[in-house]
């Protein structure tokens, strides 16, 4: 049951779209370091109380974004992430679950 699983979301667009996308960014390393940092910056946004910081971190966030190699790759692993979060929330209501994630 689990090999026919994985078959499917191995076979679901999301999944193939984050595969071409990741291996579309590994053939630019510098992209790399540019996600990373995307990734940083959002974290950051979360917990800065300085406006005129978040607004200089929204403006780097959004010239990283500029390259549309990487808008397409985040919109993947988004797409990707979604998938994985419907399919956890279908599972948790077919199997039962409370609202803690536990069988109990």
């Amino acid at each position: 049951m689990m090999i026919d699983i994985m078959d499917r979301l191995r076979e679901c667009s999301e999944y193939k779209n984050y595969l071409e996308q990741k291996k579309r960014i590994m053939q630019f390393p510098d992209l790399k370091g540019k996600i990373y940092r995307i990734r940083e910056i959002y974290a950051q946004i979360q917990d800065v109380t300085d406006p005129a910081e978040e607004e200089n971190l929204r403006s780097e966030y959004e010239q990283l974004c500029d390259d549309v190699r990487i808008r397409d790759f985040m919109q993947a692993e988004l797409d990707y992430c979604r998938m994985f979060q419907e399919l956890e929330a279908i599972m948790a209501k077919e199997l039962d679950l409370d609202e803690t994630g536990g069988p109990c």
